[in-house]
């Protein structure tokens, strides 16, 4: 294997060591023409993308990546990571003589773990290679045709960016993706791509590219580029946070790495625990490291950018929604032109929160002044886009390009959004539902307070989740209280009602409850509203009880007043019981059957064969086999029909169906809610038959 000289390496330590803060402590004090780059690169960087001086993280990353070093960078969110490692690839390839062609296939790949931070980093691609035509970038992703990937692919792309998913697909069945000129392997925002599920994936992914090193002078057959003799495979991975799974896959595919890290603003190098394979006459301050897979992740580990402002809200659930519609009123009018971006844990509450802030007018509309319907506003004057992974392709990517081109917009959506994502001027970062474990709360508060900016992090809270707050402090995340009465008090209030000078709680406060009715008047208005609420609560519940590890301490369904969340989605009352609604829905087909004239389907009986049937465990341990799905549904309020679908046959007897109050879990040593499923199913027939018996005199009379 090729060997870098100790040279090499006492050079990159003092480049390192060149490199000083400026008196915003996040760039430094030297040019990108200073670090190595090529002056037209250096140029297109200053001029086209208006970047005066590099960021510590830059300068410090670049000099290393040109050396031909692997490299793992731990910076926190929004400090230039991209240009960190784009810039360097760009230098070299632009350099090569020939001139790189299509026809040569890829000779960079970046690997991201969504899609929209796929196009994100393709834009900033383009914009770079302004100067340099002849080098041509491209993507692959999830929901693109395949057809017209594949033939982009067969044309050639020398600078790939690609989700795991998609470039795995093409690694296996595309025959006509280059990659033999593979030199650079980037893995960006490692942490999430792990974290969503890819590491498999990411695995083959390295077995499939092959070795690191090319063998020397080794040229290929027809007209491909000949690789510079000892020349490597360069790879890189990037990640705001560490842990045991970034640890693991930084062994897989690094070599010799320098580990490049930015922890409060203060650059420096750090060391995880190694395993020492330095010979007796090796440099002492060789920035090297060997992972080592029993490194433990610190409060280190979470890098957050100093300039942000982090706090909490403390609201009950039953004033969660008027408390956010709240927040955002007061962020919008303080300062007109600014971005929010609300995070929720539900694709369904997504849904549910932008038909609502797209369409709630204020003040509410009165039964009795509809003449006065055209001097009303919406409530939040400002544009409302969404983002979820359930919307088309099409639909995603504008949403994400319309957002960045607004200079006063909100975006409401799920964690695809808090993904390494740069949004330009936002101001306030408000998570609505808890996201999990402190990564998550990391990356999520990262689309603020970028490259310097100041920035506004909000965690709502319920009064029984405050714990959270320990967790978040283990990671060097110190929150402090929102004054949120103090906000609610600077609303005016409509008719006569009276201002409370001293507020017992929230709940009680003039503004919350005016905006309260004003909103149930409004969801229960349009029937289309009312069934977005009704499945937004249906969902959060379930995203409430999938909470995992310590943290399934903390958010616990059963502490839950299911009432007061069903006020927190605007509904008057918690939601019936899906079983009761299906149960509606079939007497309603009866009905409608009988009156064509056709003869209603009876219920199968259990009767044993091969019917399906379902695994409940009762109170008294002793299991309970449901082979009717409607009276399962009465016992199960939150299972859909998808879910009775994946549940198991009788033979599976180590299941156990857990019927909690509005939450439905599957878990070992669960036990229901029910004593006796017998009786239960011999009331739900003893019910139609009495509805049947009402119906026949009814024909009758």
């Amino acid at each position: 294997m090729f060997k870098r000289t100790q040279q090499t390496a006492r050079e990159t330590k003092q480049e390192a060591k060149d490199v000083t803060k400026s008196k915003n402590g996040l760039f430094a004090s030297c040019s990108f023409s200073s670090l190595g780059l090529d002056p037209k690169l250096s140029d297109q960087l200053q001029e086209r993308m208006g970047f005066e001086a590099p960021t510590l993280v830059q300068a410090q990353s670049i000099p290393v990546i040109l050396s031909g070093r692997d490299v793992l960078v731990n910076a926190a969110t929004g400090t230039g990571k991209t240009i960190a490692y784009l810039a360097p690839i760009i230098h070299h390839l632009q350099a090569y003589s020939p001139k790189v062609d299509r026809s040569h296939g890829t000779f960079a790949l970046v690997i991201v773990p969504t899609r929209e931070l796929c196009l994100q980093v393709y834009e900033t691609l383009e914009k770079l290679l302004h100067r340099f035509h002849w080098i041509v970038p491209g993507y692959v992703m999830g929901g693109e045709k395949k057809a017209k990937e594949k033939a982009r692919l067969r044309k050639g792309i020398s600078i790939l960016i690609a989700t795991p998913g998609r470039l795995l697909d093409h690694l296996k069945n595309t025959a006509s993706f280059e990659h033999k000129n593979l030199r650079w392997v980037i893995f960006d925002e490692a942490d999430c791509i792990l974290e969503m599920g890819y590491g498999k994936e990411t695995e083959q992914i390295i077995k499939l590219l092959g070795s690191r090193q090319h063998e020397e002078g080794e040229e290929d057959d027809d007209d491909d580029i000949v690789v510079p003799k000892g020349a490597q495979k360069q790879t890189l991975l990037l990640s705001a946070t560490l842990n045991e799974k970034v640890n693991h896959l930084a062994k897989l595919s690094l070599d010799d790495p320098v580990m490049i890290g930015l922890d409060n603003s203060k650059l420096q190098q750090k060391q995880l625990p190694i395993e020492s394979h330095a010979s007796p006459d090796s440099d002492e301050d060789e920035m090297v490291i060997h992972v080592n897979k029993s490194a433990n992740p610190s409060s280190e580990d979470y890098g957050i950018p100093s300039q942000l402002v982090q706090k909490y809200v403390k609201v009950p659930c039953g004033a969660r929604l008027v408390a956010l519609l709240s927040v955002l009123k007061n962020l919008f009018e303080r300062e007109a032109s600014q971005k929010v971006v609300v995070f929720f844990s539900t694709r369904d509450a997504v849904d549910f929160h932008h038909s609502l802030l797209s369409e709630f007018q204020w003040p509410p509309k009165s039964e009795t002044q509809e003449e006065e319907a055209a001097t009303k506003q919406l409530f939040l004057k400002c544009k409302t886009f969404r983002l979820h992974g359930s919307m088309e392709q099409e639909d995603r990517r504008s949403a994400f390009a319309n957002f960045k081109a607004e200079k006063q917009a909100l975006l409401l959506s799920t964690d695809v959004a808090a993904r390494g994502l740069d949004f330009p001027k936002v101001r306030c970062i408000i998570q609505y539902d808890c996201p999990g474990e402190a990564t998550e709360y990391v990356h999520r508060v990262g689309r603020t307070a970028r490259i310097g900016e100041k920035g506004e992090a909000l965690l709502f809270l319920q009064p029984v989740e405050i714990d959270y707050l320990k967790d978040l402090k283990k990671h060097g995340a110190t929150l402090a209280e929102y004054p949120l009465l103090k906000v609610l008090d600077k609303f005016p209030l409509l008719g006569n009602m009276p201002r409370i000078k001293k507020v017992i709680s929230l709940e009680s406060h003039p503004w919350v409850i005016s905006l309260q009715r004003a909103l149930e008047f409004f969801t229960y208005a349009e029937p289309k509203m009312k069934n977005l609420a009704k499945n937004a609560f249906v969902s959060w519940v379930r995203g409430y009880a999938a909470h995992k590890g310590e943290l399934k301490s903390i958010f616990v369904v059963k502490k839950l007043h299911l009432g007061h969340v069903a006020k927190s989605f605007a509904l008057k009352e918690q939601p019936s019981l899906v079983g009761k609604s299906h149960h509606k829905e079939t007497m309603k087909r009866k009905r409608d059957e009988r009156q064509k004239g056709q003869h209603p389907k009876k219920r199968k009986k259990m009767s044993g064969g091969n019917s399906r049937m379902y695994a409940c465990l009762s109170s008294s341990s002793s299991v309970h086999y449901i082979q009717d799905e409607v009276l399962l549904m009465r016992w199960a309020p939150s299972l859909g029909a998808a879910g009775l679908a994946t549940l198991p046959r009788p033979e599976d007897k180590g299941f156990a169906l857990e019927v909690g109050v509005g939450a439905a879990m599957a878990a070992q040593g669960s036990s229901s809610s029910v004593d006796s499923f017998e009786a239960a199913e011999a009331k739900d027939g003893a019910e139609e038959e009495e509805e049947e018996e009402e119906e026949e005199e009814a024909r009758g009379a």
